[in-house]
C-alpha cells in the first residue's frame, strides 16, 4: 500500500513537471492576455496593471522563476524514485535537498528584486514562502546527511 502512495505522488510530480514546462514555455504568449483581462475586470488601479508597464521584465522574471521551480520538481522526482525503490537515505538525496534549497533562495531573490521594479503583494508572499522552503530544505539536507552517515556506518558493522 505504501508503494502505491509513493507511486501516486511520483505521478503527480511528473504531471506537475510536464505541465509546468508547458506553462513556462507559454508565458510570452499568455501573459499579455492575462494582464489585459485582469485590467478589464478590475481596472487600471489593480496592482497587476503594473505588469503591462514592465512586460518584458515580467516575462523574463516569471520564466526564470518557472525554470527554478521546474528544477525543484526535477529534484523531487529523483528523490521520489529513491523512495519508491526503498533506498531514500543516499548521498544523491542530500545533494538534491541542498540544490532545492539553493533554487528556492534564487526564486525568493528574483521575487524580492522584482518588487523594486514593480510591486505586488503576491511577490512578497511567494518570496517568503520560498525563503522558508529554502531554509527548510537546507536543514533537511543536513538531517539526511547525518542519516546517510549513520546508515553507512551501520552497513559496515553488519
Amino acid at each position: 500500500m505504501d508503494n502505491k502512495l509513493n507511486t501516486f505522488v511520483k505521478t503527480i510530480l511528473d504531471m506537475c513537471f510536464y505541465f509546468g514546462l508547458l506553462a513556462v514555455i507559454s508565458v510570452p504568449f499568455t501573459l499579455n492576455y492575462s494582464v489585459q483581462m485582469t485590467i478589464r475586470a478590475f481596472g487600471e488601479e489593480t496592482e497587476y496593471a503594473a505588469i503591462a508597464d514592465h512586460y518584458w521584465y515580467a516575462v523574463v522574471s516569471i520564466m526564470a522563476v518557472g525554470v527554478f521551480t521546474l528544477l525543484i520538481l526535477f529534484e523531487l522526482r529523483k528523490m521520489m524514485k529513491t523512495v519508491i525503490d526503498d533506498n531514500c537515505f543516499v548521498e544523491a538525496n542530500v545533494k538534491s535537498l541542498y540544490r532545492m534549497g539553493t533554487y528556492a533562495f534564487v526564486i525568493a531573490g528574483i521575487k524580492i528584486f522584482r518588487c523594486f521594479v514593480y510591486f505586488t503583494t503576491a511577490a512578497v508572499v511567494i518570496a517568503g514562502v520560498f525563503l522558508f522552503a529554502g531554509l527548510f530544505s537546507k536543514v533537511l539536507a543536513r538531517v539526511f546527511d547525518r542519516a546517510v552517515k549513520y546508515k553507512q556506518e551501520n552497513d559496515l558493522t553488519i
